[in-house]
């Protein structure tokens, strides 16, 4: 899946995501309207793995990264994934609880 992160998005994702929980009532319809959209389809080589939409995005105006949507049933509708070429909350300085501002691009 890396190598299609690095072709179809041009990030070579820092190992692992940022879970993010979308709570606030018109960002959950905001982000429930950019999930019906096409996306960036990633599809695995291991069939173990789940396919996924990415949205490329930008965080709290400063790191480049994609939203990545698993695509499999039961996936919860507030959770967003997330990934960046670096540590997102290292880069950011961010901790547990902050809230983030991710712009769609």
């Amino acid at each position: 899946m890396r190598k299609q992160f690095i072709e179809k998005l041009a990030i070579d994702p820092y190992p692992g995501t940022l879970n993010l929980e979308v709570i606030d009532p018109k960002s959950l319809r905001i982000f429930k309207d950019i999930k019906a959209t096409i996306g960036i389809e990633i599809t695995p080589e291991d069939p173990s793995f789940c396919s996924a939409r990415c949205y490329p995005v930008l965080i709290n105006g400063q790191l480049k990264g994609a939203i990545v949507l698993p695509l499999v049933e039961d996936y919860p509708e507030n959770k967003m994934e997330m990934i960046a070429p670096q540590n997102i909350k290292e880069t950011l300085s961010v901790a547990t609880g902050d809230i983030l501002e991710v712009e769609v691009l």
